[in-house]
Formats: structure tokens, C-alpha cells, sequence
């Protein structure tokens, strides 16, 4: 026990920390937990496939039970009718007339009295070789047609009585399956017989036997279909039938299925018969793979849990050791800026705490040259600032505006107009963008001023090459509406440098303002060279997602960056253009 114990000792101490710590996890805890989940996995799947089993085992009683019942009872009433003297004279009296035969029929009551006592009887019907009977309520001449069916031949060659299954038709032409018993009625007198058949009711059968979950079908002999209480019955399989004797209850593969089914044969005491009974539940397989998958969820988190807990914790125990070794390392080489802080508070702490104190003094002398330092870095920030403010202070655009007022005012006294009015739009233009060089909102209208003083000294350039038009609603206030400023001065710009470039006259640029509920629509048309789907698609690329080291479409790039972060990624520039037939750029903001 002690060398085992000194080996297990010395394999383990040859490890890191951390794998020790996986060792003892996989064999204390690990191991156990599988072994023990999947013991208690395969007993649950044990105990429910007994239970379903057992289950099948006691409906397919139930079900035989009934079916016993119901198919004797049947025989009794015939086997009663078969004793009846009157009905035997009945049959074989010969009748002057078709209403004495008539009436002889409705004096006759047993049929009625039967049907009326006993809800298992649909229907009772004779057929009779005698030709003074005519087909009267529940007596049938048996003619040609009637004595070539395969049961009529069956019960001339035989005298048992025997069951049929038929697939009939209602009177609202639904086709069920009918099972009906044929017996045979000695007519000695005139040394002929009749044939008497009973019919089981469809909806008797169904009242007594559906009473559960399970899914029942019948067969009669080879593979006649009785009763399936799903509406459609499976054909009987070679395996399926061998299983019966005497009865099974288990897994049974159904029509490419697994399920648990109790099967067993009803033989009928009375005739050559054999009833084929077979009751399934289709749920238990899968509801046992759902406990199962259940339980291996389960084990699966706790070994997850577990697992995840201790590598965790491996890993932090495993950190702190590498640091207070590291630590140890860097103060033997004379490094002393070791971290001040160690998580925890047991004997590694403790050790840390001590190593921490012989390095403070040193590391409290360092850092205050350093903040020293940080103080001396930070006056010469302020005296570069201070200096910064002081150059930007000598611009003065009162200076810009009054020298451009000067020009004006010289230009007017010469006479030239033309230049005085280009000098007064410049300036206008000048204003508004150094106002608003640091604000971050203006009105509509402001805005569309400033655009038009921009067409304005555009159209001093280039005369009748550009003719712009301002449309929105006459109900429209403009000066309630705010938006960015400077957001339709790059697109304007970009419609007559790249739109209107090769157009000579008649270039025209259109804005169309209008609002949609929330949402205010700016359209901005060119009737220039437009683009084709790759260029918009290229445009598109470029100003959603731009190259640093690219110039190109930066302004529209601007734009829609200013857009999306001032209102939202709801909001954008959208772009619609034809070859040689104009662009309409549209930018939509919150209204």
C-alpha cells in the first residue's frame, strides 16, 4: 500500500500544477459521473420499454376480450334464429301472391326485435332459393348474381358458419369496411336452405374498442382488412403474423416504423376463422429517446459544468503560481517592477506579500520621477495649444469679409456689375460656412439659400451650361425643418462637375423636396451622362465603404457617414441613373 501510494505520489508530482489538478478531476469525478449517468440511462430505457410492453400486453387483452364478446354474441342471435321454427317456415312456405309473402314478412318480427335489443347488430338479411319470396325488407332472393359470389359457393360446400369482411359503401358513398357473419339455414321440407347474414355495426365496434391512446387493427384470416382506427389498415406481414401465437407484445417494425405493438390470433371456436389483433402505440419510441436524449443532456451539462469549473479554476491557480514565479524570477535578475497586486489571500498571497515589500521603496521612488515626468510632458502640451490658438487667432474672417466688401464696392463704382454681384455671392457663401463650420444643425431653408447662392456663382461660370429649379410644396415651412449643414452643397457639386461635364447648354439641375410621413425625401436630378449599373454599382461601393488612400466619391462617402451616425442606419443616399438620360441621387432624413 505504501509503494503504491509513493508511486501514485511521484507520477503526480512530475506534473504541472494544472494537470495534476485534470488528473484528480478525470478520476474522481469524471469517470464516476459516466459510469453512473449511463447505469441510470440504460435503467430508465429499461423500465419505459417494460412499461410500453406491458401496456400493449394488457390493451391487446382488452381488445380481444371485446372482440370475443362482440363476435359470440353474433353466433348466439344466429344460432337463436337457426332454432326458430317460424322462420324456418317462413322460408319455405310457398306463397300464392307477392303480398301474402308480404305480409307473412312483416308478422315475422325477430329480425326487428334483435336489431332493437342488441346495438352490436347493424343489419340481418336472408337470402332465400324460394321463388314466391320477393326482396322484401330484410329477405333477399338469392338470383345468379348472388349465388356466383364467392361466399354464396363457400356456404353450398359447407354447413359452419363462417365471418366475411367486405369493403361497402355508406348511402353518402364513404367507403368502410363491413364484417358480417354467414350461417347457413337447413330447410328440410323442401330440402333446400337460405342463407342468413348478420352485420356487425362499424360504430358499436368503435365505441367499445377506442377507449385509450393506443391504435388498434383487425384482420380477418389473410389479410382482410376488420377495423383500424386510424382510418387506413397495414397489410399484415409474414413476421407480424408468426408473432401472435400466442401473444406478443414488444417492438414490432410497422410499415417502416418502430413501435411497440401487442399482437395475438383470436381463433373462432365456432368456425375456421382467425382474427389478426394488433395494437400499437406509435409514442413510446420516441418519447423514449426523448427521456434518453434528456438524461444524456443532462449528464452532458454536468460533465460541462464540471469540467468547465475545474479548468477555470485549474487555469487560475495555475496563473497565479507562474506569477509569483515570474515575480520571484524578475527580483533574483534586479528587475523590481513587478505587479503590486496578487489575487487571493492564502499562502501564496502570503508569499507574494513579503516579496512585495522588499521591491516598495524602489518602486515608490520610480514612480515619482516618472510622474515628474508626466508633469513636465503635460506643461509643453499646453505651451504647444496655447501656442496653436494663438496662430489660428491672427485669421480673422471679419478681415475676408471686409476685404470682399471693399471689392464689391470698388467694382460697383466702375461699373461692373457683373463682377460686384460674384464678389457679393462669394462672400454670402463665405459666411454661411464659416457660421456653420461648428454647428451641428440648421434650418431648411437656410440651407437652400446657401444651395442657390452656390447655383448662382456656378451659373456666373458657366452661363446657360447650368439652369437649376427648387420644387416642394407651397404648404411646406422650411424654416421647421432642420437638417446637417453643409449636406446638399457636395451633392449639387458632384452633379455639375461629373453630371453636367459634357453637357454644353441647357444642363439643368433640378431639387425636389417633399415629405412622407416622418421621413423628408431631398431629390437632386441632372439631365447629364448618367451611369450604367456597373458605375452606380462602383459609386455605391465607393461611397458606403471608402479607400483611405482614395480621393474619389469622398464627398458623397461624407455624406452618407454623416447620415447614418447623426440619424441612423434607416436613413441613407440612395441613387437612380441611365446612360445619357440623367442621375437622381436622393437623400432621405428624419423629418
Amino acid at each position: 500500500m505504501k509503494d503504491s501510494a509513493k508511486r501514485f505520489s511521484s507520477f503526480i508530482s512530475k506534473r504541472k500544477v494544472q494537470n495534476q489538478l485534470y488528473l484528480i478531476f478525470f478520476a474522481a469525478i469524471f469517470i464516476p459521473v459516466v459510469l453512473i449517468g449511463s447505469y441510470q440511462v440504460y435503467s430508465n430505457r429499461s423500465q419505459l420499454t417494460e412499461h410500453y410492453e406491458q401496456q400493449a400486453y394488457s390493451e391487446n387483452l382488452r381488445v380481444r376480450s371485446i372482440l370475443l364478446d362482440m363476435t359470440t354474441s353474433v353466433y348466439d342471435k344466429a344460432s337463436y334464429l337457426l332454432l326458430d321454427k317460424s322462420l324456418e317456415n317462413l322460408l319455405e312456405k310457398s306463397y300464392p301472391s307477392e303480398g301474402d309473402a308480404r305480409r307473412a314478412i312483416d308478422d315475422f318480427s325477430d329480425f326487428t326485435n334483435l336489431q332493437v335489443k342488441d346495438a352490436a347488430i347493424e343489419d340481418i338479411s336472408v337470402y332465400t332459393t324460394n321463388p314466391s319470396i320477393p326482396d322484401y325488407q330484410s329477405v333477399y332472393q338469392a338470383d345468379d348474381q348472388i349465388q356466383k359470389t364467392s361466399w354464396y359457393r363457400k356456404m353450398e360446400d359447407s354447413a359452419a358458419p363462417f365471418w366475411v369482411s367486405d369493403s361497402v359503401q355508406d348511402k353518402f358513398g364513404n367507403p368502410h369496411v363491413e364484417l358480417s357473419l354467414y350461417t347457413k339455414v337447413f330447410l328440410p321440407k323442401s330440402d333446400s336452405f337460405a342463407i342468413l347474414k348478420m352485420t356487425l355495426s362499424n360504430n358499436h365496434i368503435k365505441n367499445r374498442l377506442e377507449t385509450g391512446t393506443h391504435q388498434i387493427f383487425i384482420w380477418l384470416n389473410e389479410n382482410a382488412p376488420v377495423y383500424s382506427s386510424t382510418g387506413s389498415l397495414p397489410e399484415i406481414s409474414q413476421e407480424l403474423s408468426s408473432l401472435g401465437t400466442p401473444l406478443y407484445s414488444g417492438p414490432v417494425r410497422l410499415e417502416e416504423k418502430e413501435v411497440f405493438a401487442g399482437v395475438s390470433l383470436l381463433d373462432s371456436y365456432y368456425s375456421d376463422d382467425t382474427f389478426h389483433i394488433c395494437v400499437v402505440n406509435t409514442d413510446g419510441f420516441p418519447y423514449i429517446q426523448k427521456v434518453t436524449w434528456t438524461y444524456l443532456g443532462i449528464l452532458a451539462l454536468i460533465l460541462a459544468v464540471t469540467s468547465g469549473f475545474i479548468y477555470l479554476f485549474s487555469r487560475y491557480f495555475a496563473k497565479r503560481v507562474a506569477t509569483l514565479r515570474h515575480a520571484m524570477h524578475q527580483a533574483s535578475n534586479g528587475n523590481y517592477h513587478i505587479i503590486d497586486t496578487f489575487n487571493g489571500s492564502d499562502e501564496l498571497s502570503d508569499a507574494f506579500f513579503d516579496l512585495n515589500l522588499m521591491v516598495q521603496d524602489i518602486l515608490k521612488k520610480e514612480a515619482e520621477v516618472y510622474n515628474s515626468k508626466l508633469r513636465a510632458q503635460e506643461l509643453i502640451n499646453r505651451q504647444q495649444q496655447m501656442e496653436f490658438k494663438m496662430l489660428s487667432s491672427q485669421i480673422n474672417p471679419h478681415f475676408l469679409y471686409n476685404t470682399l466688401e471693399t471689392i464689391r464696392m470698388r467694382s460697383l463704382k466702375a461699373g461692373n456689375r457683373d463682377v460686384a454681384n460674384a464678389v457679393k455671392l462669394l462672400g454670402k457663401s463665405m459666411r454661411y460656412v464659416l457660421d456653420n463650420t461648428t454647428t451641428a444643425s440648421t434650418t431648411l431653408d437656410k440651407e437652400l439659400d446657401y444651395i442657390e447662392t452656390y447655383l448662382a456663382i456656378q451659373k456666373l461660370r458657366f452661363h446657360d451650361r447650368i439652369n437649376y429649379t427648387l420644387k416642394y410644396p407651397a404648404d411646406m415651412d422650411l424654416s421647421t425643418h432642420h437638417i446637417l449643414p453643409l449636406l446638399l452643397q457636395p451633392v449639387v457639386e458632384n452633379a455639375i462637375l461629373h453630371g453636367l461635364e459634357e453637357v454644353e447648354k441647357d444642363g439643368k439641375i433640378v431639387i425636389h423636396i417633399k415629405q412622407t410621413g416622418q421621413v423628408l425625401h431631398i431629390k437632386i436630378f441632372d439631365n447629364g451622362c448618367g451611369m450604367d449599373p456597373e458605375e452606380q454599382q462602383r459609386l455605391l461601393c465607393h461611397m458606403k465603404q471608402h479607400e483611405t488612400e482614395s480621393t474619389k466619391s469622398i464627398g458623397l462617402y461624407n455624406i452618407y457617414q454623416r447620415i447614418c451616425l447623426c440619424y441612423g442606419s434607416q436613413y441613407g443616399v440612395s441613387i437612380k441613373s441611365k446612360k445619357h438620360a440623367g442621375t437622381i441621387l436622393e437623400l432621405t432624413i428624419p423629418a
